[in-house]
């Protein structure tokens, strides 16, 4: 039997919303229940589903938090920018897909939370390894974040301007 890897499913606007989910989730968490900016999402996912980055992840933790981070790994804000920008509409889609199945929905003063019809984190556990990772990325970006304080604060940290 041959297996097929279906090299745009990461770009797929439901697997985008399960990133986003889980960011907005373990946001929340580290918050104390204040759901993240929409515009942090601009900046999480694209990170998140960034393959490249995924050995800066690997030798962190959720308490290393998101200063500590960046100052270990620097090259992380290397081409923010133009990686930020390509991937404007897969993000859009994303949030477009989760608003309209009602996975997520928009909180008040613009912010993004897990909506009346979120899926459970049970099905990330069934993906295979490298979307698993992406999603787990966006939670660590969630925790991070979220610790941070304003997203003011999270933009300035990345030398960007939402």
């Amino acid at each position: 039997m041959n297996i097929a890897y279906d090299l745009f499913a990461e770009t797929n606007p439901a697997f985008g919303t399960f990133g986003l989910l889980g960011f907005c989730r373990k946001y929340m968490a580290a918050s104390r229940g204040k759901p993240p900016n929409l515009a942090l999402a601009y900046l999480a996912l694209p990170i998140a589903l960034s393959d490249d980055l995924e050995t800066s992840f690997l030798e962190t933790a959720a308490a290393t938090g998101l200063l500590s981070w960046l100052n270990r790994y620097p090259d992380v804000c290397l081409d923010l920018s133009a990686r930020l920008d390509a991937s404007k509409e897969i993000v859009s889609a994303a949030v477009q897909f989760g608003l309209v199945s009602r996975a997520l929905a928009f909180g008040n003063a613009g912010t993004i939370e897990p909506g009346p019809r979120a899926p459970s984190t049970t099905p990330v556990d069934n993906l295979p390894e490298n979307p698993k990772r992406a999603v787990k990325r966006a939670e660590r970006l969630g925790t991070w974040m979220g610790r941070a304080g304003s997203a003011g604060s999270v933009f300035s940290a990345f030398g960007v301007t939402p």
